[in-house]
């Protein structure tokens, strides 16, 4: 074992850095050359992003975001409402057209086309000014169709045909191309008012049960073979339902209720749940007013 002493230690100069030690062993001391270590990389230490570091500016962003979100829940809502007042069919159209494309985002423009509604299938309402409620309901289907209802008025305007047809002296060939004539006249012709869920439906039932035939319940809590006769042997010309259940019994083999036999649709448009939702959120109101369209039915507005 070679030992160096201290006094020589002190006089080498050979660039090295030394760190005295006491050796365990031999109780001398020893030097022994320490190399500087350098980092590996030139690595920074990490700092928070702006966002990060300033707690302001996101709870301010975030604020921001919740008030487009309200504000645009707001005009969506008044929206809804005040779509029943508009006098121009084309832009009802247009309305509805718009909620059918934001629910089918994966359709093409040609295949949106074949679901869309024209200015033909809507009919305006906004000639009533009484407020869109339950309670003025009756009073905007007596105005504008009461001659689809039965009572006194339709048996009085059938005898005065049948006076006249008599008066005239018609041979048999002409009676009976008359009688064929009166066969048309009393076909059945029903106006179905669509609500948004069954209470609603049975709320519209309620508000219409004093009408010329009463009106008649259609929701999905009654056996559809309940509804099927129902709708057979009824004598009332008002269906209160839910767009689903009327689809059901229109598209059931047994039913006696034709399409071509519902002539008006009202659609119960002002009703808003505690969501802000309405009709037009209901995917079956789409499907089944263009199948009625189809055959000729007009779309309401209430």
């Amino acid at each position: 074992m070679v030992y160096i002493a201290s006094a020589e230690a002190d006089d080498l100069d050979d660039g090295l850095e030394y760190d005295v030690q006491y050796s365990e062993d031999e109780g001398e001391l020893v030097a022994l050359p320490q190399p500087t270590i350098k980092p590996i990389n030139n690595e920074k230490p990490t700092t928070k992003s702006n966002d990060e570091a300033n707690p302001r500016k996101r709870k301010k962003e975030s604020s921001n975001l919740k008030e487009k979100k309200k504000m645009k829940m707001e005009l969506d809502t008044q929206q809804k409402k005040n779509i029943s007042l508009e006098e121009n069919p084309e832009v009802i159209a247009e309305f509805i057209n718009s909620k059918i494309s934001r629910k089918h985002t994966n359709l093409s423009a040609l295949e949106l086309s074949d679901l869309y509604f024209t200015k033909n299938d809507i009919r305006s309402t906004s000639e009533f000014t009484k407020p869109r409620t339950l309670d003025n309901l009756s009073d905007y289907i007596n105005q504008r169709f009461k001659n689809m209802l039965p009572g006194k008025q339709q048996q009085q305007q059938s005898a005065k045909s049948k006076n006249k047809k008599n008066k005239k002296g018609e041979d048999a060939k002409q009676e009976s191309n008359d009688g064929n004539d009166e066969q048309i006249e009393n076909a059945r012709k029903f106006i179905a008012i669509v609500s948004m869920s069954a209470i609603r439906a049975c709320d519209v039932h309620r508000a219409t049960k004093d009408l010329n035939g009463s009106s008649l319940k259609l929701i999905n809590k009654n056996k559809i073979d309940v509804d099927l006769k129902l709708v057979k042997s009824t004598k009332s010309r008002v269906l209160c339902c839910t767009p689903g259940r009327l689809q059901k019994v229109l598209n059931s083999p047994d039913s006696q209720l034709q399409k071509a036999e519902v002539k008006i649709i009202l659609v119960d448009n002002s009703y808003l749940d505690q969501k802000k939702q309405n009709i037009w959120d209901i995917k079956e109101t789409f499907e089944v007013l263009k199948d009625l369209t189809k055959q000729g039915s007009k779309v309401y507005l209430y």
